[in-house]
């Protein structure tokens, strides 16, 4: 069963084959939408940069974890640009060449700094407190169950960072990190259900199960991190199980948080959870998809942790925003309905992020996604944590997908919300683009 390949190439495929006739149509359908729509969002225009035309077919690879940070040497990004070999099938073992790119005029133009070849997706960043950057990544070809854990000193050229190698990681192309500046150690959450503790100079700190990776029902696939202000740690994991017909399919959400740095687990409303619990429905997990959706494929894009709330957004019958309380375990906000909207913008889409000013309590909470009405990257905003959304700013041109639309959870101190995407331009041709939104007067 080829589970990197369960939420792309299907749709892949079928952009080659109605190519043409969407971008025949498409032009068309973005003037109509705005015909239909009273004015453009009032913050403007979402800025965009294309960085290469000639990326892979896993470019950015999906929301779930952080491929675009933001430290005192300029904006990072990374991205597969090349599989090993080229014309490796979906099913295939294969490598990515990829990079790590750099700008130091706010998204303008990129450099490449870094590059290697290894069983992997894209690279996960992470920064630190003291601005350095980090990046991780393991290598499904190699019989160590190898994490590769990077470390890069600020005002360098980036070109030679420091590497350490943490083995036996099971893991494939889904995984996620996270820094506790509390703590000063950094978690990775891999595939299959481990979770490992690094320090900052890259040794290992201690390794867990924090799932176990089969259930009755589906086993582990996409980690979602987090860690909050008071030192909580935050772990949401999309599982992939089959429907009644045997299709493959992302089967459920879930959700857990520890107070020790992942060392012991709890529920939202605080009740205690057995070491390694089930991570499907038949678990003791609290689970975030509804219990008409198990047929559908539901999938998390994108969990932020933002002033006593957890928020999700996910793709089950159409894109669900929903919040929970971290002091009752309860849901008291929702945008489950036909359509997540805000004034004339709605978004639809897999992939998304959700972002903010996260050491700034009572800041705007932002949403990043695919706009449904004028086929372009769309961004709502919040300034109630979630309750109501408005629309904030839409990108000036259309795209085809936006694929894989990601990007750094927390907003830069200069107001920029800054992510990445995919784009598929054409039949074996995709864009990696840059984008930065400016957010406004940060309160």
């Amino acid at each position: 069963m080829n589970l990197t390949a369960l939420h792309y190439p299907s749709r892949f495929r079928r952009y080659f084959s109605v190519f043409l006739l969407v971008g025949a149509l498409g032009a068309a359908a973005f003037r109509m939408a705005a015909a239909e729509s009273p004015t453009r969002p009032a913050a403007g225009l979402i800025e965009t940069t294309l960085v290469d035309a000639g990326a892979s077919y896993y470019g950015t690879f999906q929301s779930h974890n952080q491929k675009v940070v933001a430290t005192p040497d300029g904006i990072f990004l990374t991205y597969s640009r090349q599989r090993v070999p080229p014309d490796a099938a979906d099913s295939a073992p294969e490598a990515a060449l990829w990079r790590l790119v750099r700008s130091t005029d706010g998204g303008k133009t990129f450099q490449t700094v870094y590059e290697s070849t290894h069983g992997t997706r894209a690279p996960v960043l992470e920064v630190d407190d003291a601005g350095r950057l980090f990046l991780a990544h393991p290598d499904w070809n190699d019989p160590r169950a190898p994490f590769f854990f990077y470390r890069f000193a600020r005002g360098g050229d980036y070109h030679q960072p420091s590497i350490s190698v943490i083995t036996n990681i099971s893991c494939a192309a889904k995984y996620a990190m996270a820094w506790d500046p509390t703590r000063r150690q950094f978690y990775i959450a891999a595939q299959y259900g481990q979770l490992v503790t690094v320090n900052p100079e890259g040794r290992l700190v201690e390794m867990r199960a924090a799932f176990r990776q089969t259930g009755p029902n589906a086993s582990t696939q996409y980690p979602h991190l987090a860690v909050s202000p008071d030192g909580v740690l935050h772990l949401a994991m999309t599982t992939v199980g089959k429907t009644r017909q045997g299709k493959d399919i992302y089967w459920d959400i879930h959700y857990m948080n520890s107070p020790d740095g992942g060392r012991t687990w709890r529920k939202l409303d605080g009740t205690p959870l057995p070491a390694s619990p089930v991570p499907d429905d038949t678990g003791p997990t609290d689970r975030i998809t509804l219990d008409d959706e198990f047929e559908i494929s539901t999938w998390l894009a994108s969990t932020l942790v933002k002033d006593g709330k957890v928020h999700f957004i996910y793709e089950g019958k159409t894109m669900h925003y929903l919040r929970y309380d971290l002091a009752t375990g309860r849901k008291d906000a929702t945008l489950d309905g036909p359509q997540f909207s805000g004034g004339n913008l709605t978004l639809g889409h897999a992939s998304g992020l959700l972002a903010a000013r996260l050491d700034q309590p009572g800041s705007p909470m932002f949403c990043v996604s695919r706009d449904r009405a004028r086929q372009t990257l769309g961004c709502l905003m919040s300034r109630d944590n979630g309750r109501t959304w408005e629309a904030h700013s839409l990108a000036a041109r259309t795209f085809h997908d936006n694929y894989a639309t990601g990007g750094a959870r927390q907003v830069a101190g200069d107001g920029y919300l800054i992510g990445s995407f995919t784009e598929v331009a054409g039949p074996k041709r995709l864009e990696i683009w840059f984008y930065r939104i400016q957010t406004g007067p940060i309160r």
